[in-house]
């Protein structure tokens, strides 16, 4: 399929930082779930106590997130203050299973 462009089921992660605008963006592709979340948490929290007082955001607008793990993304930024950025309607949040629940639908 020349030209098309897939998503991603891996989450993949990069950390910019403005420094003339005081801003450190962590921005992710690919899908957001509850166990890559546990890959994603600690560069936050790395990022934060590298940042020197630098305002962080996490932009999640070109990820896909399920929907449980956007509950998680919540708690995690109201508890931490760091804002995040989803898609202006949020459509980038899918209804579908997680990962674990497809692997033990798969084999029962």
């Amino acid at each position: 399929m020349k030209g098309r462009r897939l998503a991603s089921e891996k989450l993949s992660v990069v950390v910019r930082v403005d420094v003339d605008g005081e801003q450190i963006q962590i921005a992710a592709t690919g899908r957001v779930t509850t166990s890559s979340l546990k890959g994603l948490f600690p560069v936050v929290q790395r990022t934060k106590s590298l940042g020197g007082g630098l305002g962080i955001e996490m932009d999640l607008s070109q990820a896909t997130v399920d929907e449980d793990a956007l509950q998680e993304l919540k708690g995690y930024a109201a508890l931490h203050a760091v804002p995040v950025r989803f898609a202006p309607d949020l459509s980038n949040v899918t209804a579908l299973p997680s990962r674990s629940r497809q692997t033990i639908s798969r084999a029962a």
